[in-house]
């Protein structure tokens, strides 16, 4: 089966989340890797950002807020050296490709077998790096937090029991939209200080929680790995998973447009981001 391999490089917090938006239209599956420039908190759809996010700290240094059309919790989208973001967008109903071979149709209706199927992909990726890593395959303990990576939630991918991979996915008119956060590096302090809670303890709970790429490569005094080794990885542990023939790909100019629409209607109104 073929798929879309986008690498659509850096761009502001709503242009990247207009562009997931404008690519549910693809004609083909998609796998788009990403980054963030400036750095961005993108908070999940039904999430209080009043109520969570240190705005004047996000402003202070210089980090931008937008709400994603998928749940979750917040994620802070650090620099291209400290992060890669991927999507996934599959049509589930189009004829034109048998999408019975990504997910299969026992499967269809279920957002969390789904999620387990995608993130396998990912998980291929993580040992391809020489990471060990594992799916939480057991029922997530919730907590009060608002930090997407304080919380494993189902089949998320842990390393060291830590979570490393914070992800989303929803239905959009028979389409899957999935993307998350691969962490390539991690500076707790600086994410601490975006949120509304007690910054000692956020940091002493988020340093036992969450860890990265090159904090565990810093173990082994391997070399340290890039944005562009993580999107070969990806690639490839796709490629694995699904036997799929990766095409690679750019926007079109039909979605370049619809993003820029999205970007201007949508994503970079405080009607959207702030809730009102």
């Amino acid at each position: 089966m073929r798929f879309r391999f986008l690498n659509t490089g850096d761009n502001t917090a709503a242009m990247n989340m207009a562009i997931d938006e404008a690519l549910l239209d693809s004609k083909l599956p998609v796998l788009r890797v990403y980054g963030w420039k400036p750095a961005a908190i993108s908070i999940g759809y039904n999430q209080d950002l009043m109520k969570h996010i240190n705005i004047e700290a996000c402003k202070k240094l210089g980090i931008d807020i937008v709400r994603r059309p998928t749940g979750g919790k917040a994620v802070l989208h650090d620099t291209h050296e400290m992060e890669l973001t991927y999507s996934v967008i599959i049509d589930l109903n189009d004829k034109n490709y048998d999408s019975d071979k990504i997910i299969p149709k026992l499967h269809k209706d279920s957002i969390l077998e789904s999620y387990k199927i995608i993130s396998k992909g990912i998980l291929n990726a993580l040992q391809s790096l020489g990471i060990s890593a594992v799916m939480k395959e057991t029922k997530p303990i919730k907590t009060e937090t608002a930090i997407c990576f304080n919380e494993p939630s189902w089949y998320e991918i842990l390393s060291t029991n830590k979570k490393i991979v914070g992800s989303a996915q929803r239905r959009i008119n028979g389409k899957i939209l999935q993307h998350g956060a691969i962490l390539i590096g991690c500076d707790v302090e600086k994410m601490c200080k975006l949120f509304n809670t007690d910054f000692d303890a956020a940091v002493k709970a988020t340093k036992e929680r969450v860890t990265s790429i090159n904090q565990l490569k810093s173990l082994s005094s391997d070399k340290k790995t890039s944005f562009d080794d993580v999107a070969d990885a990806l690639k490839q542990g796709f490629e694995e998973n699904f036997n799929l023939d990766f095409a690679d790909d750019k926007l079109t100019d039909e979605e370049l447009a619809a993003a820029e629409r999205l970007y201007k209607e949508k994503y970079s109104l405080d009607k959207w981001n702030l809730g009102y």
